[in-house]
């Protein structure tokens, strides 16, 4: 059995990523998925261990919360629809907007239409690109960071997707 053929439970996932070193280390841990994987709520903890000398959240820190979701959403999303894709961020780009000093809150969100233009891309082209935004929300509300997020998906066992 292949890594790409593997589906773990919505909390053998979020209990495997929270203990993630990168994510751990960093106080980033995910608090739900959903049951279809269209959203994932992930909160960064404000903790000596991310903090820098501003005593705000280390950008690299956000930028850590923002990489993995949108990719383990959509291989989840087609895992289970018997279609396993190559997924993963080709492209990142981070608007820091106001110092995080507090914890933060971010919401990644597909949409089922995101899931049809991908497999309409992916019959067409063999492969599919597709930006997607997610913010990172302070206990205040306000806005700290907004990152825009370039997911890549490759059809690459040439599966007929006619049917989906």
């Amino acid at each position: 059995m292949k890594l790409n053929e593997i589906q773990l439970s919505r909390k053998g996932i979020r209990f495997a990523l929270n203990l993630f070193p990168p994510l751990l280390f960093n106080r980033i841990s995910i608090k739900s998925i959903s049951e279809n994987f269209m959203e994932i709520k992930v909160n960064v903890r404000f903790s000596w261990m991310n903090k820098n000398f501003q005593r705000t959240i280390f950008g690299g820190t956000i930028f850590s919360a923002v990489d993995p979701y949108f990719p383990t959403m959509y291989w989840h999303i087609f895992s289970r629809k018997k279609l396993p894709m190559e997924v993963w961020v080709k492209s990142a780009e981070i608007n820091y907007k106001s110092p995080a000093d507090s914890d933060l809150s971010l919401v990644f969100k597909l949409k089922e239409e995101d899931i049809q233009k991908a497999l309409n891309g992916l019959q067409k082209e063999g492969k599919f690109e597709v930006w997607h935004t997610v913010e990172a929300i302070n206990s205040d509300n306000i806005i700290c960071a907004e990152a825009k997020v370039l997911v890549y998906i490759k059809n690459y066992k040439n599966l007929n997707l006619d049917n989906c």
